[in-house]
């Protein structure tokens, strides 16, 4: 949390995320973690980001990622927003389990704008409320 900037309900700043996909720096892609362990961790993160913001975090990941480290968990999309991660198509696909539709979608690494490319799902009064929690 020290290194996440600081969340307030300014109706700018997004909330923390969690971005939780195929480890880059491992053979173990799921972090060595087994399903139900993984789903512990995720809920145990999310409780602490809950305690120091008020806010639980949107969930960043692929929906292969979800289903394979998760299998498939259900347990979050009641109440965590979706950044969904999915270069090179023209539609966002399937989402993970559980979610019946992403809030963003990171869309290309590159483009017209500097870094990754984003979509919200919704206006930008929308987004402001968002923001804003």
């Amino acid at each position: 949390m020290r290194n996440g900037g600081g969340w307030r309900a300014d109706g700018w700043t997004l909330p923390p995320a969690l971005d939780i996909e195929y480890n880059p720096y491992s053979k173990k892609k799921c972090y060595g973690l087994s399903k139900a362990r993984m789903v512990g961790w995720i809920q145990s993160f999310s409780d602490e980001v809950k305690r120091q913001t008020g806010r639980r975090p949107v969930i960043y990941t692929t929906t292969h990622w979800w289903n394979k480290c998760t299998g498939g968990s259900a347990a979050f999309a009641a109440d965590h927003a979706l950044w969904l991660a999915r270069y090179d198509s023209a539609n966002a696909g399937a989402l993970p389990a559980g979610w019946s539709f992403w809030t963003f979608w990171q869309y290309d690494n590159s483009g017209s704008l500097p870094g990754d490319q984003n979509l919200f799902n919704g206006s930008m009064t929308g987004l402001k409320r968002f923001a804003k929690g």
